[in-house]
Order: C-alpha cells, then sequence, then structure tokens
C-alpha cells in the first residue's frame, strides 16, 4: 500500500477517533441521568486533576503508570505491579481506571501506590496528565488504547509496554484500512501477547511481539496458595454440595431458579452478581422467591432460616468464595462479548460452566479443550450438564482436576515478562 493511502487512513482515523471522543462525552452527559454507569464515570471524574495533583509526590521520579479498562485487566496487571515493586521497591504505582466497577472496587488496593480514573482521552490531557505523573514506564493491559495518551508517551520516549494483549482478525487493526489503529500498536516498546495466535496476527502487519501467555494465570495460581478463610461461607455450606453462580446477570439467576425450581437436591447456591446495587439484589430475591438471604446479613445474624440460597451483595470476596465451591455457573456468557473470569474458580480445581460467548476468550475454549469446563446452551443444556456433575462425584472430580492442572501449566508471563523488560539490566 502506497505513502500516501496510508497517510490517507490514518488521517482519516484520527479524525474519526476525535469525532467519536467528542460523541462520547456528550453520550455521557446525555445518560447519566438514566442509567447509573454513566452517572457513576461523570462523578468520578469531578475535580480529577485536584484529586491528582494533591495525592501525587511531586519529588517522585521513580513512578511507573499501569492503564487497566477495569477489575479484570487489573488482576492481569497485579502480578507485574507486585513483581516490580520486589526488583524496586522504592518505585511507585500510579493505576489509571477507565471503568467506575474498576475503580470502586480497588480503589484502596495496596499493589497500587495512586489509582486515579483515567481523564477523558484528549492531546492537551494526555500531556498534563503524563507531565503529573512523569512516569518511568508505562503498562497497558489488554486493550483500551487511547491515542493521544500513548501518543504523548511515545513522543516523549517513555518506555511503553502492552500486557496480555489479545486481539482477533475481524478487528480493524488487521484491516487494509486500519492503519490509524496500526499505528497506536506501532508505538508500543513491547507487546506480551497471550496466545500464539495473537503474535502471529501482529506478525502479519509487521508488529514483532512475545507471546508471554496472560498474567491471570500467575494471579490465580498464587490465590490458591494463599489462605483466605471465609468460616461463615463454610459453614453455609456444611457438608452440602456448593454451586457458586460467579458475576452472574439476570439470565443466568433466571436459568439456575428453574432448575432449582423443577429440581429436588440437597446442594446449597451461592448467587455473586456482577452488579450488586440494591435494585439488582432486589431482582434477584424476586427471581429466587425470596428463598434466599443477604450475605451482609447473614454475617451479622450467622443465620439463613434454613435457606439454601446466599446472594453476595458486595464486591471482593469472589475470589475468596471459590475455594469453597464444587460446580460454578459463570456469567456473561450468554451477553454478547461478556464472559467473565472463568480462571478464578478453576485455579481452586473448580470445575466450571457457562454460556456460549466465548469468541472474545480463547481460555474459555482452551478450558474445554482440555476438559476442564462445559459450555451450555441454554436452561435445557445447563440443566443436563449439572444433574450430570451433581451425581456423578469421580466425573466431577475429574474435571476439576483437568481445570486445575489447566491454571498449572501456564503460569509463567510475569517472570518472562520481567526478564524481557530487564534484560539489558
Amino acid at each position: 500500500m502506497s505513502s500516501n493511502l496510508n497517510n490517507f487512513f490514518f488521517y482519516f482515523g484520527l479524525l474519526v477517533y476525535s469525532i467519536s471522543l467528542h460523541a462520547y462525552r456528550l453520550s455521557l452527559f446525555l445518560a447519566s441521568p438514566f442509567y447509573y454507569r454513566a452517572k457513576k464515570m461523570l462523578e468520578g471524574r469531578k475535580n480529577i486533576w485536584q484529586n491528582i495533583e494533591q495525592k501525587l509526590d511531586k519529588d517522585i521520579e521513580n513512578n511507573i503508570w499501569f492503564h487497566v479498562a477495569s477489575l479484570g485487566e487489573y488482576e492481569q496487571a497485579r502480578p507485574v505491579m507486585e513483581a516490580l515493586k520486589i526488583k524496586h521497591p522504592n518505585y511507585k504505582i500510579v493505576c489509571t481506571f477507565f471503568s467506575p466497577s474498576g475503580y470502586d472496587v480497588l480503589k484502596t488496593d495496596k499493589a497500587s501506590d495512586y489509582i486515579f480514573y483515567l481523564p477523558l482521552d484528549s492531546k492537551s490531557n494526555a500531556k498534563k496528565l503524563i507531565h503529573l505523573i512523569k512516569p518511568k514506564m508505562a503498562f497497558w493491559v489488554k486493550y483500551d488504547l487511547w491515542y493521544f495518551y500513548i501518543n504523548e508517551l511515545h513522543d516523549k520516549k517513555i518506555p511503553l509496554y502492552l500486557l496480555s494483549a489479545s486481539f482477533r482478525n475481524n478487528q480493524l487493526y488487521f484491516k487494509p484500512y486500519g492503519f490509524f489503529l496500526k499505528s497506536i500498536l506501532q508505538k508500543f516498546n513491547r507487546i506480551f501477547t497471550q496466545n500464539s495466535e495473537t503474535k502471529e496476527l501482529l506478525n502479519s502487519i509487521n508488529i514483532d511481539s512475545i507471546a508471554s501467555k496472560d498474567t491471570r494465570f500467575d494471579r490465580v495460581y498464587r490465590n490458591v496458595h494463599q489462605l483466605h478463610e471465609l468460616p461463615a461461607i463454610a459453614a453455609f455450606k456444611g457438608n452440602s454440595l456448593l454451586l457458586v453462580a460467579g458475576s452472574s446477570y439476570s439470565i443466568e439467576e433466571q436459568i439456575l431458579a428453574n432448575f432449582i425450581a423443577v429440581n429436588a437436591t440437597d446442594c446449597k447456591f451461592i448467587i455473586a452478581p456482577h452488579f450488586v446495587d440494591e435494585k439488582r439484589i432486589n431482582e434477584i430475591e424476586n427471581t429466587f422467591r425470596n428463598n434466599c438471604v443477604r450475605w451482609r446479613e447473614y454475617e451479622v445474624s450467622g443465620d439463613v432460616n434454613g435457606k439454601k440460597i446466599l446472594i453476595i451483595d458486595c464486591i471482593g470476596i469472589l475470589s475468596k468464595i471459590y475455594r469453597y465451591a464444587d460446580i460454578a455457573f459463570i456469567g456473561g456468557g450468554f451477553k454478547h462479548g461478556g464472559l467473565h473470569n472463568i480462571l478464578e474458580a478453576a485455579s481452586f480445581g473448580v470445575p466450571t460452566l457457562f454460556g456460549p460467548e466465548i469468541k472474545k476468550f480463547p481460555e474459555a475454549s482452551d478450558l474445554i479443550k482440555v476438559g476442564g469446563s462445559s459450555l451450555v446452551k441454554d436452561s435445557t443444556d445447563f440443566s443436563i450438564q449439572l444433574k450430570n456433575w451433581i451425581q456423578n462425584d469421580e466425573e466431577r472430580t475429574r474435571v476439576g482436576q483437568s481445570a486445575a492442572k489447566f491454571i498449572k501449566n501456564n503460569v509463567g508471563a510475569t517472570e518472562l515478562i520481567m526478564q524481557c523488560i530487564f534484560e539489558k539490566q
């Protein structure tokens, strides 16, 4: 393709990108009175510069900047953050979030020294934020690639790395007219991919990368060896089999409610929804006809009044709950591109079920291939598979062991990343 045509596609892409940014800001403002997440995003960015300027230590020059979209990407970043802290204890970790669902949960997390919302992308915001942070190096995690921030880091020759990258061949990066997006990827000093398929895609557009696997494996594998006991969960489970519906939406909850309504079982059930606002908790209670108790009530009273369904009405303990699970039903697989973290449950040797929308999640396909999980297409499929695992202890154990082995076989991304970053030191 000629350089003139490449230039055309670049500037046309930049124009579309800039217009989209303005449209996004306007849509947030218009949607905020009606949509909770839009409102939270605007509220979180009020007085954002004052917040950053007040909290950042202006004398620190060894800041390392991590940008993540939300909770899942932070979990991917955390092993590298912790490894950097061990290697260079004097470094300070500055983390920015785009989404309120991540920021609200982790704004006091100890892995980072500073946590802020990312100001919306613009040339002036990029210059201002990078001047304030003064990063020694910067890490982007998986995606959420904001052009003006990445371009400013590149122009200032600040080493920039992309962690746990995962791309698909139908994305614009790999189209002849995707030169603008390709130019963003070209600005990274190193790209570490989750899998060899992404590495091959990047090679096809002449971008070198390193197939390092997914840092989440390191994170969840470490969780297995850290003792996070929840005695109240153990007491709730008792001697029963426990199914945990993790990061669930209404569709997973309805599928589970249908199963409970027509199957007599001694199982206990925990519902840990993706969103835990009062509206969602009320919706879950109605779905299960109030045959349930809330976690925060149970924590205080220690009594479930004979109910078999426990609703987790807070955020931050799901990864600890999986230790007690016998089966997990992971949310998001019935929403387009929305499957949530299946690795946390698998790391504890828990067989997992999830819906069919997994194209963007190669770890789900890989886990199915090794026999550590099962995809369910609908309520009937779910009922058949769940009854099989409830009734067949040997099969359930075999699937769980395959899941745990899959996690163990995929650790090591963090060590490889650290070696590559500091190979000349």
